[in-house]
This record gives C-alpha cells, sequence and structure tokens, in this order.
C-alpha cells in the first residue's frame, strides 16, 4: 500500500533540513530568496518586516499568501 506525506516531512526526517521560519535580515542572499519565494520586491518585503517582524508566516499573512 502506498502512504503520501508531506514533502517537508520527508526531508526533515531524511536530512535535517526545514525551511527557516524567519527572514535574516542581515543575509543579502537571505531576504533575495525570500522575495523571489514571495513573488514581491526586496523593498515590498523590507516594508513587511517593519510592519509584522521577520517571522514568514506571519509576512505570509499580512501579505494574503
Amino acid at each position: 500500500m502506498i502512504s503520501l506525506v508531506k514533502v517537508s516531512d520527508v526531508l526533515s526526517a531524511e536530512t535535517g533540513v526545514r525551511p527557516p521560519s524567519a527572514v535574516d535580515t542581515n543575509d543579502d542572499a537571505a531576504t533575495a530568496y525570500w522575495a523571489y519565494r514571495l513573488n514581491i520586491s526586496p523593498d515590498q518585503l523590507s516594508d513587511a518586516i517593519q510592519q509584522v517582524g521577520s517571522s514568514v508566516a506571519a509576512i505570509r499573512r499580512h501579505l494574503g499568501k
């Protein structure tokens, strides 16, 4: 029988890799990555972080994504 699981469960179980729960505002590569992932400009990401903090979940809620 085949059992379906979430990709994030497989990644964390096998490699210990989990996506970060917050944007590292001191790392240009991290902010560029999250701006790309959220399909927004780095300036929009910066504005969202100023309004709701660096939590990826809070930023997604703020942006409606």
